[in-house]
């Protein structure tokens, strides 16, 4: 009797891997193979709309993304600037002289949007913004944020 149950658990996993081999082609959609009106989604999920079409879109109709306007974030982020935010740092942090202005803005070349979508009131708020999010996270350490970010 326990080779009968032996044998019907083998025919039963021989069954279900058989199932589980075909399935991949029910499956696929979940990773792309979209219809032509649909998106294929960062995660590889078909459908419409901003969750699919837009950031991270992999085929299909997606979202263009808006183009970048004249804005140089150098012109913005003067040495001016960013000694001021440096200076803000206090005398005995270790770091204060290793990061630069120049190193922030090589930094940028990996993010070619930052700063540079919509009007040019909308590039100085994002700017702004991410040195307003740096003073308050860093509990105004500035330079210690710098040092995690480039």
């Amino acid at each position: 009797m326990a080779a009968l149950i032996t044998k019907k658990n083998l025919l039963t996993l021989l069954l279900l891997g058989l199932l589980a081999g075909s399935l991949p082609s029910y499956t696929k959609a979940q990773n792309c193979g979209c219809a032509s009106d649909q998106c294929c989604s960062q995660w590889g999920y078909c459908g419409t709309g901003d969750d699919y079409c837009g950031t991270g879109c992999q085929q299909g109709p997606c979202n263009a993304s808006p183009p970048p306007n004249d804005v140089s974030v150098a012109d913005i982020v003067t040495q001016e600037f960013f000694n001021g935010i440096i200076d803000q740092a206090d005398a005995s942090c270790a770091g204060k002289n290793f990061y630069t202005r120049a190193a922030f803005l090589e930094a940028l070349t990996a993010f070619d949007n930052f700063g540079r979508i919509g009007s040019v009131d909308d590039s100085k708020r994002e700017i702004a913004a991410f040195f307003g999010n740096v003073a308050h996270e860093t509990g105004r350490k500035i330079l210690l944020c710098f040092l995690l970010l480039l």
